[in-house]
């Protein structure tokens, strides 16, 4: 019995050590490397409710450059103040200009506000191209006849230094025999050196971007710079005449340099040599044109002949008072003074909406060129954040010099208002710098 007993006792173990290897290999199948579908259950729905491996999709880079980007929103805060200043601005521009536009029409008091409002409508269709457009595809290189690399900043400058040195055989004279325009067969003229700009713009945010690391050398931060720039002053000052655009690119080169980090302490000489280089230019282009311009800065100076036009928009300014006559009722448009439409929309606002209506638009300019800068600050690379260093300062430089023209601070050289002054392709290229701006800050880490 003490065997029989002993021998069970062993069976059982060995069963049990069977059974429990056949749990673990077959799940209690009774069969070894069979699985049992759970009570309930199929074979079919069991293997229906097999697990099936999750394939990893392939993430997709966000620092790939593409020509489209819809990802990201672009800043509400700035997109209003855009639209704020193109509304107004028209409104202002048909104010100003429908005396002028009736007699230069036929009759038609709405010629120029509408040729305004299709440039706008252009432009906004631009605007939104570009906004949603990668700015990185500007500064993107490709290989040119297998060994040259070339990017689309190179093209654009090529194209608009082009453009502009067709002024010189094809250029149409206007007042004073300065040829900065040229005509087109169906769209009509053109300022090429509105072009010049942005192309300058887009270029210096690209050089500056991919020779950062030897910026402050003098010959990658001033020298090849200033090489660039006796081209645009040769264009400006000995083909067009342009001081003020001339200015204007100066200043905006300069200061994206600065931003840049170039090594400021051969400045001091550069710049003598630069004023120099700028004297020479202007004696060649006749140093009476802007000789008058500075003389005659004055409204009193020569009121019925040199300095009528400034003269002029003193009394607009001044015949407005605090609070101004009313919209549409100011007089000096009424052929009094000339290029209402044009450089001296200011001094007709100020007429019509008084001392208030021209702080409110210099108060909408300073809030562009805070929202542009904080734009510029937070950008997520260094040639958007010169980018969009470099179309702010363009526009707020534009408008602080436009209305120092208006009050008689500075000389009258020219110099149009941004969104205000009446000029289709201005406008236009105006709006499609403003894509550029927006593109920027839908990348930039803004709250």
């Amino acid at each position: 019995m003490q065997e029989q007993s002993r021998y069970v006792s062993r069976t059982e173990t060995a069963d049990r050590k069977q059974l429990a290897a056949r749990q673990i290999s077959g799940n209690g199948t009774g069969a070894v490397g069979v699985k049992r579908p759970p009570d309930g259950q199929t074979k079919s729905s069991a293997k229906a409710a097999k697990p099936i491996k999750k394939q990893k999709k392939k993430e997709k880079d966000p620092n790939r450059i593409r020509f489209f980007d819809i990802h990201g929103r672009v800043d509400m805060p700035m997109t209003v103040i855009i639209f704020v200043l193109l509304v107004f601005g028209i409104t202002m521009m048909f104010s100003a200009g429908h005396a002028q536009s009736w007699l230069d029409n036929e009759g038609d008091s709405y010629a120029y506000t509408v040729k305004q409002i299709i440039a706008a409508g252009i432009g906004l269709v631009g605007m939104i191209i570009l906004c949603f457009m990668d700015y990185r595809i500007l500064r993107r290189e490709f290989t040119f006849l297998g060994k040259y690399h070339i990017s689309l900043a190179h093209i654009i400058l090529a194209v608009t230094l082009f453009m502009n040195f067709l002024c010189l055989p094809f250029g149409v004279a206007a007042e004073g025999d300065q040829k900065r325009w040229l005509k087109v067969p169906v769209f009509g003229t053109f300022q090429p050196s509105d072009f010049l700009k942005i192309g300058l713009i887009i270029f210096m945010g690209y050089y500056i971007h991919k020779n950062y690391d030897k910026i402050r050398s003098f010959w990658v931060g001033i020298a090849k710079p200033l090489m660039l720039f006796l081209v645009v002053v040769f264009i400006m000052i000995v083909i067009q005449s342009h001081m003020s655009g001339l200015l204007i690119m100066t200043a905006v080169c300069a200061v994206m340099l600065f931003v840049g980090g170039i090594n400021l302490k051969p400045i001091i000489p550069v710049v003598v040599a630069l004023a120099v280089i700028v004297l020479i230019g202007v004696s060649l282009s006749g140093f009476d044109y802007f000789g008058d311009r500075v003389k005659f800065m004055d409204p009193l100076s020569d009121p019925g002949d040199r300095s009528y036009q400034n003269y002029q928009s003193a009394l607009a300014i001044g015949s407005g008072g605090i609070w101004g006559k009313g919209f549409g009722n100011s007089t000096q448009k009424y052929f009094y003074l000339p290029f209402a439409q044009n450089d001296f929309v200011y001094a007709v606002l100020c007429e019509e909406f008084g001392l208030v209506g021209g702080a409110v638009v210099i108060l909408l300019f300073v809030i562009f060129v805070m929202r542009g800068f904080m734009i510029a600050s937070h950008a997520e690379d260094r040639f958007g954040c010169l980018i969009a260093t470099g179309i702010t300062f363009h526009i707020g430089l534009q408008a602080l010099l436009n209305i120092g023209v208006n009050l008689c601070c500075i000389p009258n050289t020219g110099i149009s208002m941004p969104f205000f002054s009446y000029g289709g392709t201005a406008l236009m290229l105006q709006l499609w710098e403003m894509g550029l701006l927006l593109a920027v800050s839908k990348r930039s880490k803004l709250k």
